[in-house]
């Protein structure tokens, strides 16, 4: 009975938040936030030195650059992030490109609890209403660059996805590469086919198994004007097992590459402290709602409720702190994770020419990119990306390109 009214005001706190974000408020934390730190009363204020970081990083977008490039020069220009690393990543310049809060906004309650008691949160997919908020702290970016910059991310983004989700199941299972190539020229998936070509003139024709951009192939309706070349299936096959030797041979630098990217996901020593307190405090808190709920007696009802609403309240301050710091060591395991098992794939590759392995495809790579003349990009799950020449050999003859 305790405990259902601990959840009755559970519930009532969350209502009382969500008025909150209804009238305009949200906490937002600056510790970690690049171009923002807080004033004496605790109100969001601009870091001007941090600023002119996000605005340059805004600019350069518009200029055209990508978020590899970015992060490079800003790593070259000796430009810490908000957590004061030397170490950019695509990604984390990405972030920062998709932050409503460099306009001045602030979307409310992107994760949610989902337990009362043991505070288990999660991403807020439809379990709550979500409040947009404007104009909630001073913008570091306009309004008009902040939606630029999103219509040109919006863009790029189609190079390395299926946004209609039209063709997800195509061949799903059937072939180790299935949803995992996208086109490099118009961005759209690129499928199996089975297509013939002629060894000579007076030859009779041979099928071939081969990856085709669904544009390029004309078999997409809605879709035209894309002159991407496709690649054998078993070229690519050799392709993808000899890059596994080169990358074997050179194993020094890839375990550098990904430590860069893992060194910028990680905790420091200070955030790590910072994290097992919080966890530490959340629990605390958590044992004084269990231990009210489990001692009420209906008395002092109005006492009893303020009490375990301020409580209530204050765990969901730290677990938004937490919610950051943990996301971001959470990042940081799975890289090194995947770099092992890269590490353990790499052992038993013995040379360039090794039969291929789909179970090995399936544990390194996230994604494909086809580009015209037979160039392929694979994108590994440890973070880092490789590309290869997957042309025929012998060269096809000129009827069958």
């Amino acid at each position: 009975m305790a405990q259902e009214e601990s959840r009755s005001i559970s519930e009532n706190t969350k209502w009382g938040v969500q008025k909150r974000f209804q009238q305009g408020k949200a906490h937002v934390p600056t510790t970690y936030f690049l171009g923002y730190t807080e004033d004496e009363d605790g109100n969001i204020i601009i870091d001007e030195k941090q600023a002119k970081v996000v605005k340059r990083i805004y600019w350069e977008v518009l200029e055209g650059k990508g978020t590899p490039t970015i992060a490079k020069e800003l790593m070259k220009d000796g430009i810490r992030t908000a957590r004061n690393k030397k170490t950019w990543t695509s990604d984390s310049v990405y972030k920062i490109l998709r932050n409503e809060k460099y306009k001045g906004d602030c979307l409310a309650q992107k994760t949610v609890t989902v337990d009362f008691l043991t505070h288990e949160r999660v991403r807020n997919k439809e379990h709550q209403p979500q409040y947009y908020i404007r104009n909630h702290h001073p913008a570091i970016i306009s309004e008009e660059d902040w939606e630029k910059v999103q219509e040109e991310l919006n863009r790029r983004s189609k190079m390395f996805r299926d946004p209609d989700n039209k063709y997800n199941m195509a061949y799903s299972g059937a072939a180790p590469f299935s949803n995992k190539l996208f086109c490099g020229e118009c961005g759209r998936p690129v499928t199996r086919r089975r297509l013939t070509t002629h060894c000579g003139e007076d030859s009779a024709p041979v099928k071939f198994t081969a990856w085709h951009c669904r544009v390029a192939s004309k078999r997409d309706p809605n879709f035209k004007d894309c002159k991407c070349s496709y690649v054998w299936e078993e070229e690519l096959e050799r392709a993808f097992m000899k890059l596994l030797f080169d990358i074997k041979k050179g194993k020094a630098k890839l375990i550098e590459d990904v430590e860069l990217s893992i060194e910028e996901a990680s905790l420091t020593e200070e955030e790590d402290r910072r994290l097992n307190e919080l966890g530490t405090q959340i629990d605390r808190i958590t044992d004084k709602i269990t231990a009210m709920a489990a001692r009420s007696t209906g008395s002092n009802e109005t006492i009893y409720e303020a009490t375990m609403r301020h409580l209530i309240y204050e765990q969901e301050i730290l677990q938004m702190e937490y919610d950051g710091l943990s996301e971001n060591k959470k990042e940081s395991e799975y890289l090194e994770e995947n770099l092992k098992i890269l590490i353990e794939v790499l052992e038993n590759i013995k040379g360039p020419e090794e039969d291929f392995d789909p179970d090995i495809l399936t544990k390194v790579i996230e994604k494909g990119i086809v580009y015209n003349k037979w160039r392929v990009e694979f994108q590994l799950k440890c973070g880092v990306s490789y590309e290869v020449d997957a042309r025929r050999r012998p060269q096809r003859s000129k009827k069958a390109e």
